[in-house]
């Protein structure tokens, strides 16, 4: 099998933090900007139309806003089901954060009704479908790298009982693609970091043999100035 790590497009946030250095003035969960828009409908189109790009057989996404925008239109030009998975969020989940203190809350998030009005495509289990997907509590991130293990675990067992080749599309976030990449490959801890640009592509193909990385960070959707980070 093949996963295809996506990070979203660019954010308010994101936006913000270019302009000003800071997260003062963020929102806790955060739309895309209009570059941000172009750059998932670039995404959509580049997955769509070039012959040597990954062949997506499943599509899962985070459950921040964010990550469905960009989701959205992918999914609507692949025609696949949009797979909420309610671990692939962002490091500390959705959260307010004081201007004074700078200490941080965990805020619900988007309604899964919101959601849905960003693709009909998008499929998640509540008990409730009318509640928020996220019940806190903002979490450290010591805990994130257990959960990309979950995720990638999770993922590579769903697989089990179905065909043998997939293409899993994963639609996530700047820093929890680090813990990621780390599960992906096998490694417990790093100093380092690695550059994840807007609706950036990172290819992991795994088998009997191991986890190959074939790409990281590969933005061929993108012309020079609407790369953002």
């Amino acid at each position: 099998m093949e996963v295809v790590l996506i990070r979203h497009a660019q954010s308010g946030n994101n936006l913000l933090w270019d302009q000003t250095g800071d997260s003062v003035g963020r929102h806790p969960d955060t739309h895309l900007t209009a570059l941000g828009e172009q750059q998932a409908a670039a995404l959509a189109h580049w997955f769509a139309h070039h012959d040597g790009g990954p062949r997506l057989t499943e599509l899962h996404t985070s459950l921040m806003f964010r990550a469905v925008q960009t989701a959205a239109p992918l999914a609507e030009a692949l025609d696949l089901p949009l797979h909420g998975h309610g671990e692939l969020f962002e490091v500390g989940g959705p959260y307010e954060e004081d201007t004074d203190t700078r200490e941080r809350t965990w805020h619900p998030g988007s309604t899964l009704p919101e959601l849905r009005q960003l693709s009909n495509r998008l499929h998640h289990v509540a008990a409730h479908p009318e509640e928020r997907w996220w019940s806190g509590p903002y979490e450290e991130d010591h805990q994130a790298a257990d959960r990309a293990r979950r995720v990638i675990d999770g993922i590579r067992a769903s697989g089990d009982d179905g065909p043998r080749e997939r293409t899993v599309g994963l639609v996530t976030h700047g820093f929890f693609g680090q813990y990621l990449i780390r599960a992906l490959l096998g490694i417990p801890d790093m100093t380092g970091w690695i550059q994840i640009d807007n609706t950036s592509i990172s290819r992991f193909r795994i088998d009997d043999a191991g986890v190959l990385g074939s790409a990281i960070n590969a933005t061929p959707h993108l012309q020079p100035d609407q790369v953002t980070t």
